[in-house]
């Protein structure tokens, strides 16, 4: 639609399904000329991208393994999302980003497309997450103490640019899907075939050329919900280290 270039008016659903339009054809075309590996891992950078353009800067993303004060570690994670102002990074190592439990705020599986299978693979890697401990203890604010918050539920999802269903089929298969993990992904964006959000075992689904706004206003207000990270006792985690056992 013809718009003045001053008008003063800007329609926003436009701008986003532009942007979709764009993501799309990015991740389509890495994928019909590089390596399988090198698709993979040019479909990470461009949702890591997308994310970094678009969330707060309270937040960081990075590919990263997420480890708690007794020693454990999750699976390889593609996209997690975690504090930027007052978390450590314990271990900034070129192996692998080592991320403290208490700092993570979410968690998304990087997939070239939905499928039952893929979903599963989701759950258990996020399950890896949200398995591990998390401490909290209090902080200072000013000059005030104030009480440890207490961790929230990590949220966990699935980035996809289509998937292996058709769209005749794509909500059935997807409700089915879910349903066999009891829901456990709060969040996924299909860019082709639409968006979702659960909420208990109530599914949200977005229309296809608003998958990319659907999802980012959805995670947003999540994030938003959690309020901030805790902070971590950092010194259960030195209990690991000899100095500290004297």
């Amino acid at each position: 639609m013809a718009r003045l270039p001053d008008s003063g008016k800007i329609d926003l659903a436009d701008v986003f399904r532009r942007v979709q339009q764009e993501m799309f054809a990015h991740l389509d075309v890495s994928g019909l000329f590089e390596h399988p590996s090198s698709s993979g891992a040019a479909t990470e950078q461009q949702w890591l991208d997308l994310f970094q353009r678009y969330l707060p800067r309270r937040y960081r993303v990075a590919p990263a393994f997420v480890i708690d004060s007794a020693g454990r570690r999750s699976r390889q994670i593609d996209l997690a999302v975690f504090d930027n102002l007052y978390s450590p990074l314990l271990f900034p190592h070129s192996a692998g980003l080592h991320i403290p439990a208490e700092s993570v705020y979410a968690v998304f599986e990087i997939k070239p497309a939905f499928s039952r299978s893929v979903i599963l693979d989701a759950h258990r890697k996020a399950s890896s997450v949200r398995a591990l401990l998390r401490t909290s203890v209090p902080v200072i604010s000013g000059s005030t103490l104030r009480s440890a918050i207490p961790p929230r539920p990590i949220l966990a999802g699935i980035l996809a640019t289509r998937a292996l269903w058709s769209p005749r089929f794509f909500e059935s298969r997807l409700r089915a899907s879910l349903a066999a993990i009891d829901y456990s992904l709060d969040l996924g964006c299909c860019l082709a075939h639409g968006s979702f959000e659960c909420s208990g075992r109530k599914l949200h689904l977005s229309h296809p050329s608003e998958s990319l706004i659907f999802f980012v206003l959805r995670l947003l207000e999540r994030l938003r919900s959690m309020g901030t990270a805790p902070a971590a006792d950092l010194m259960r985690y030195g209990r690991a280290l000899q100095s500290f056992k004297r």
